[in-house]
């Protein structure tokens, strides 16, 4: 008698602990904050809805704890400010992971890629390495690492820096040749390419490469941090980050 008692106790315990953990799980929307403005990890359509890499993995992301995604667009120097300010779960939007960010909130990684030159097709100024843009027009996206970099780099070798809301305007000044070059992705970089076939090309790729990272509260860690963790892990499993990769042509070995 006293073992069935016992055995009842421990299935109950067990019970609760399961129950106890199945309600920390995210359940109902989770909602991102992402800047649609760097294509094609998101970008956003005429109509305004937001498509892209990082809008579908967010999906794929969420049905694994069993909630859909919805974005909530933010500009892109306001992400991490807004997921601290609770205005949403977490963030997604082709943003790196860095030792300053991670300070404030942590972060998963999901793709590793590198920082490219963009040029004019035929690279007509010859750009070949960062210090090829000495005297040069450089554009970039603002309130980026990308834009911090080229600051400190200008101060060493000097140009003209100018910055622009999104990655696709920083680009198009290379198109409309008021730019020589432009610091961004090698993901940016294969979209552009797709829709302006013969008139950009890679002037430079940079060596080492950077971790895009999904960031959420420090707070939620072993809640929201712990499922993203998990639900990141089940994807890369399945195969579900190459087959987004090869859809929207972004290079396979950057998920890998």
């Amino acid at each position: 008698m006293r073992k069935s008692i016992v055995a009842v106790a421990l299935v109950a315990a067990a019970l609760a602990v399961a129950g106890s953990a199945g309600a920390t799980r995210h359940t109902g929307t989770f909602k991102y904050c992402t800047d649609p403005t760097f294509p094609p990890m998101e970008l956003a359509t005429a109509s305004g809805k937001i498509t892209g890499f990082d809008v579908d993995m967010a999906q794929k992301l969420a049905l694994t704890w069993g909630a859909t995604a919805s974005p909530v667009k933010t500009a892109f120097p306001g992400l991490i400010p807004a997921l601290n300010a609770k205005k949403c779960d977490a963030v997604i939007s082709g943003i790196f992971i860095t030792p300053d960010r991670t300070k404030v909130a942590p972060a998963i990684a999901y793709m590793h890629s590198h920082r490219v030159l963009i040029v004019a097709a035929g690279n007509p100024k010859g750009i070949k390495s960062p210090n090829s843009l000495k005297g040069l027009n450089v554009a970039v996206q603002g309130g980026t690492k990308y834009e911090e970099y080229l600051k400190a780099l200008k101060a060493k070798i000097g140009f003209s820096l100018q910055s622009y809301p999104g990655d696709t305007d920083a680009v198009a000044q290379v198109l409309l040749g008021r730019a020589d070059a432009v610091l961004t992705q090698d993901t940016s970089f294969v979209f552009q390419a797709g829709q302006h076939p013969g008139k950009i090309a890679i002037g430079f790729t940079f060596a080492g490469s950077d971790a895009f990272g999904i960031y959420y509260r420090k707070a939620d860690a072993g809640t929201v941090g712990a499922e993203i963790k998990d639900g990141i892990a089940s994807l890369e499993a399945k195969g579900t980050l190459k087959t987004l990769a090869k859809k929207y042509k972004i290079p396979v070995a950057d998920v890998k």
